[in-house]
């Protein structure tokens, strides 16, 4: 893994509904990207850590290559996937 480009956040949501979205928009414009703490939910849409239940969870975080992390951002931000 070395040489590998840095990666940068994009994006943060902790709606499953979102972040089915944000992946839809990313695959169609062909941006690679990486989620982090996707897994921490459960069926019940929350986290459980230890005996303690947060209904909201931590958020889905977003990673895309530094190279493109502003073209994701910018596109993110207007909704809307760009024009080949």
């Amino acid at each position: 893994m070395q040489n590998e480009e840095p990666l940068e956040v994009v994006f943060e949501s902790v709606d499953p509904t979102e972040v089915a979205i944000i992946k839809s928009v990313l695959e169609g414009a062909g941006i690679p990207f990486l989620t982090r703490g996707e897994d921490e939910y459960d069926a019940f849409r929350g986290a459980f850590r230890g005996s303690v239940f947060n209904p909201r969870g931590r958020p889905v975080t977003f990673l895309v290559p530094a190279s493109m992390a502003e073209d994701a951002r910018l596109m993110l931000e207007a909704g809307e996937l760009p024009e080949d």
